[in-house]
């Protein structure tokens, strides 16, 4: 592919990513974007980071997904190892096959030769992968170049999804319920240590602070934490 077709496929992506209206039609228009503008690419597939872990949100062609899902099941495989490192990771199944052997067996039954997987980043959060499956050879420094910047995409359109900022949301609240019920628990802890009581009669010490202080739970807990610090 030429840089002016490049060009061209970058203007019709960001228009795409300007149109669709579902974060799922964003990145199958990527996906398929791939399969003509990389260079020996016959089949992608890409995945998003749900809680953590890769998730096959869009394919070109089942053997995509099939292989995706090969990698789920065994834990291991090119597509996990760039998610996991956040680096672009080239394989020949047939001179490399025994860097992920279950997988590699997988993919040469399928006719598949090589795989260029590609972490889509969003600041210093991987947000998915772009996953390319050759059957003519290995992909060359054109195509991972290509690749990533279709990459870029992926994680353009990942991050501007209602979908992907929901979840976003649900996780950062998650987190700071655990956070928070953590604070909780060490103040029940040194409560019990220095009033000489049950943890039920320290968490009703809690909620008798809280009550008179007119504050939260949380904010007695942490301030209780905090004492105890300042006076070690």
């Amino acid at each position: 592919m030429s840089s002016e077709q490049l060009i061209g496929t970058l203007q019709e992506l960001a228009q795409v990513l300007q149109d669709e209206r579902t974060l799922g039609a964003a990145l199958a228009r990527i996906a398929e974007a791939s399969t003509v503008s990389v260079p020996g690419c016959d089949a992608a597939s890409i995945a998003i980071s749900i809680e953590g872990r890769p998730s096959t949100a869009a394919i070109t062609a089942r053997i995509a997904l099939e292989l995706d899902l090969v990698q789920y099941d065994t834990d291991d495989g090119p597509c996990l190892r760039s998610f996991r490192t956040m680096r672009t990771l080239r394989v020949d199944l047939v001179e490399e096959g025994d860097q992920f052997p279950h997988f590699a067996m997988e993919a040469r039954r399928a006719g598949i030769r090589s795989v260029l997987s590609v972490p889509a980043l969003w600041g210093s959060e991987v947000v998915g992968t772009l996953n390319l499956y050759s059957r003519s050879g290995l992909f060359d420094e054109t195509a991972a170049t290509i690749a990533s910047v279709l990459a870029a995409q992926v994680a353009i359109a990942i991050s501007r999804s209602p979908e992907f900022a929901a979840a976003r949301n649900v996780a950062e609240l998650a987190q700071r319920d655990a956070d928070d019920q953590a604070d909780v628990n060490v103040a029940t802890g040194l409560l019990m240590v220095n009033e000489g009581c049950t943890a039920e009669q320290a968490e009703g010490l809690l909620r008798e602070a809280a009550a008179s202080d007119a504050q939260t739970i949380v904010q007695i807990a942490q301030r209780i934490i905090d004492d105890h610090q300042s006076s070690i």
